[in-house]
């Protein structure tokens, strides 16, 4: 089973109280960002509302929402959860 390691930024952080946290995903079949993404609901329910808007960074390589399903995720990857983010 993948241990995934995922990291959370902004408002993600805020609300899980937490800036990493670790999920253990099946492997088979292959788990895959969309998988991690509803595993993150799961274990942080209150994170529900930003991760309708975040989007999802596989190794620093930032993830289309239409290609989560088929991002698969593998032992010791690194996920990060990048909420919309303003400034000023």
């Amino acid at each position: 089973m993948p241990l995934l390691n995922v990291l959370l930024f902004a408002r993600a952080r805020e609300l899980a109280e937490a800036s990493s946290t670790t999920l253990t995903l099946p492997d088979d079949p292959p788990a895959s960002v969309a998988d991690a993404r509803a595993e993150l609901l799961t274990r942080f329910p209150q994170l529900s509302g930003v991760l309708q808007t975040s989007i999802f960074a596989l190794n620093k390589t930032y993830v289309k929402r239409d290609d989560e399903r088929v991002a698969i995720v593998r032992a010791g990857d690194e996920l990060a959860v990048v909420p919309p983010i303003s400034g000023g």
